[in-house]
Formats: structure tokens, sequence, C-alpha cells
């Protein structure tokens, strides 16, 4: 239900200049089968942005030129103001909540919101260490291919996870098998606590849960898109080394 409405709200951004895009290359790195896509930072990408204060939170109140739609009662779909895709939407709390907290009914009721058109790609940052970037409670949406889909699907990842599979997204099922997965990756703290640090996929046909123990490697960092085989590069160094490294070994060493 937000698709076509963020297409006419990032139109209007970019011509007033508040949706600053990051600008990259494309790149491909072909490992074992699986084409992973590098999106490499290109020189138009160095713009300064202002400094923000201290504790400044883009999301309360947020910038009204970012506002998609509302998301159920407890939620509002926003645009994600420096997106590598395009459009990047985020489902944030009106209120705030921390996003290390753990999820509730609600939040997966206004995330699959955005699950009405093909080739959505959700991804939830539970905390720094998972490469969260805000501590106020968000899920993300883009529109994407799924490079690592069949080795997700196939059993065969080689970190600590838990995967569920649907014929159709609700919030029930998406609630339970969260705190399933939580308690048995023993992730999910004690009411009011905070969880320890992990992401979840999420597609229209399934769920991955995995715990972080790392935000980066040698400068190179990981958040939850990372695990669908997106990522994001500063520099053709970095290319060189994740290509050397390899993506499966960068990936499990964040998560294990």
């Amino acid at each position: 239900m937000f698709w076509s409405k963020a297409i006419e709200v990032s139109t209007q951004a970019l011509l007033s200049g508040s949706l600053l895009p990051i600008s990259t290359e494309p790149r491909v790195l072909v490992e074992n089968g699986i084409r992973y896509y590098l999106h490499v930072k290109n020189d138009n990408s160095k713009k300064k942005f202002a400094p923000k204060p201290k504790n400044f939170n883009p999301f309360l109140p947020y910038d009204e030129d970012m506002f998609v739609a509302t998301a159920g009662d407890n939620h509002v779909c926003l645009l994600n103001k420096f997106p590598v895709l395009a459009p990047h939407l985020l489902i944030c709390s009106n209120t705030f909540i921390e996003q290390i907290t753990a999820l509730d009914h609600s939040d997966f009721a206004a995330w699959i919101l955005g699950y009405d058109e093909p080739d959505v790609l959700g991804f939830y940052n539970g905390g720094f260490v998972a490469g969260a970037s805000q501590p106020h409670r968000h899920m993300q949406l883009v529109k994407t291919v799924n490079p690592m889909q069949s080795i997700t699907l196939s059993g065969e990842l080689p970190f600590k996870h838990r995967l569920f599979e649907y014929d159709q997204l609700n919030a029930d099922s998406l609630t339970a098998d969260y705190a399933q997965a939580m308690t048995e990756l023993g992730l999910l703290a004690k009411q009011g606590e905070k969880c320890e640090p992990y992401n979840i996929l999420l597609t229209s046909r399934w769920m991955l849960i995995l715990p972080r123990t790392s935000n980066n490697v040698e400068g190179i960092f990981a958040n939850g898109i990372n695990y669908s085989g997106h990522f994001l590069l500063t520099n053709e160094t970095q290319v060189q080394w994740l290509e050397e490294y390899g993506v499966l070994k960068f990936l499990t060493q964040c998560a294990s």
C-alpha cells in the first residue's frame, strides 16, 4: 500500500533537495554460483551533510518531506533520506521505542503492509552491532533481487540462524515465530531489557533471524540487507578485499 505513494513523494523530495540518494557504481561479484551485488560509492557520494546535534532523532519529529503514509495505529512509513536502493522505506514507531528491544505484534502488522507488490525485501537491524544507525524502532523495506535466497532456503547457511517459511504473511504467525527464534537463539531479553544483537530478513515467503557478534570486518560494515547479498562499499580497495576474503566468510564472521 506504500509503493506508488513512495514514488510520488520521492519525486517531490528530489526536486526540493530533501531526498539525498547515495550515488554508487553497481558491480557483481560471483562466488560459488551466487551473484552478489556490490554498490560502490563514487565521487558524487562524497557530498558533506550538515552535522546533526548529539542525540538527534530523524524520526521524532520526522521530516514532513519524507512522509509516505501512516502504517496502522502505532507506526508511520517514511522515505530513507539517504537511499542506495530507491525507494527505500522505513516503518517507524510513532513514539520512541528502542531498536534493541523486542518487536511486538503491532511492529509486524505495520511492517507487512508493505508486502503488496513483488520482490519486496524487508530487513531489521537489532542494535548497533547488527548495523543499526538509529536507536529509534524502524523496520526497513526495499524492492530488489534477493541473491542469497537459494542458499538461505537450502539450509546451507554456515552460521547460526532460524528460518520460517510461509504461504502468506500474517502478524500472528510472524510474532510467534519471532519469539520462538529469539528464545532458541538466546537473543530474547527479559521484559523491558535489551535483546542481544540480531538481524531479520523478511520476504513474502520466509523470515530469517540470525545473531550478530560484529558490525564490521576490516572496516566493511554489515547490516541486515547484507545477508540477502547486497553490499555498500566505499572504494575499490574494499571491493578487492571482499573478493579475496570471501563474501560468505565475511558474513559468517559478523554472525558467529
